[in-house]
């Protein structure tokens, strides 16, 4: 496996870098671009397990670091505090970022993107590609043949979970500094990492990005059934971030995907980080390429 880096640049004027992990001797041109979650970044254990198994597979792999990775990751200045980082990000931005990724991987003479996001990853990968759809973003959808969804969260639900009896409070407090200009303040909550209250607000029950409630039984996914290319979807069952059963949980994405080219399971024993099942999941995934032949007919 051939390992490089690659910076890019995003439109609206950031730098990022990413690892690029092809095939030792095999030139091909698919590729598997991984978007990571909150606080987290393109290091980690699952992402090397991903690699060095689907180069084995004849298939490259990207991951980068998109502007939230880690909790704190830059700022100007003392005198510009122009933070970056999950506790400064925007979510919605993501779509800049992984715009730019595809675009790098393109330039690469990829022309058969999978896309994979995990956690709040995959947040970030079904807002993109239905931004992209609304843009009539054409010539990048095109080239999209494929999306994996690893542990996807529902975060308006998750962050009820979290706060517990201080939601309201704690929600009214984020709107309070909002209303005073203080949107962009980073400040402490309990239960969660330094964050700005519109990081946290953009995430209110019913707002853009509340398009995973699977415990709604009337919601129809019409974001997630936007996504027409064969679609992955995993989760664990210990001590994953949802709070209803797995296996009722895929369950309901069976009836609700409309998706006749989809896989959506759990893994046994897989916690919201596959620890100690990355070789399971990436033997899944790669079950899954071939089960559809994406990009390899």
């Amino acid at each position: 496996m051939k390992i490089s880096k690659i910076y890019f640049n995003t439109e609206d004027g950031l730098k990022l870098i990413g690892l690029l992990h092809e095939p030792e001797e095999i030139k091909t041109n698919v590729i598997m671009i991984s978007v990571h979650g909150i606080t987290s970044s393109c290091l980690n254990y699952r992402d090397d397990v991903l690699a060095k198994k689907l180069t084995e597979n004849n298939i490259a792999y990207f991951t980068f670091n998109n502007r939230g990775h880690d909790v704190l990751n830059s700022y100007d200045s003392l005198q510009n505090m122009n933070y970056q980082g999950s506790c400064a990000e925007n979510v919605k931005d993501s779509y800049y970022d992984i715009k730019a990724a595809i675009q790098a991987m393109l330039l690469k003479k990829f022309n058969k993107i999978i896309i994979q996001g995990h956690s709040m990853g995959c947040t970030k990968v079904v807002y993109t590609i239905n931004k992209l759809i609304e843009n009539h973003e054409n010539n990048i959808i095109e080239k999209i043949v494929g999306v994996s969804l690893l542990s996807m969260v529902d975060i308006p639900t998750y962050l009820q979970i979290v706060l517990g009896e201080n939601y309201n409070k704690v929600m009214s407090y984020l709107e309070l500094k909002k209303e005073r200009n203080a949107g962009d303040d980073i400040i402490a909550v309990k239960n969660f990492p330094p964050v700005k209250p519109n990081t946290v607000l953009n995430f209110k029950k019913d707002s853009e990005l509340d398009f995973f409630r699977y415990t709604d039984s009337k919601y129809n996914f019409e974001k997630l059934n936007k996504i027409k290319v064969p679609l992955f979807m995993r989760w664990g069952n210990n001590k994953e971030l949802i709070n209803i059963p797995a296996d009722e949980l895929v369950n309901i994405m069976k009836i609700k995907i409309k998706n006749n080219k989809s896989d959506i399971n759990y893994i046994d024993g897989a916690n919201h980080s596959y620890k100690d099942k990355e070789n399971i999941l990436a033997d899944q995934i790669i079950n899954w390429i071939v089960r559809f032949y994406i990009g390899l007919e």
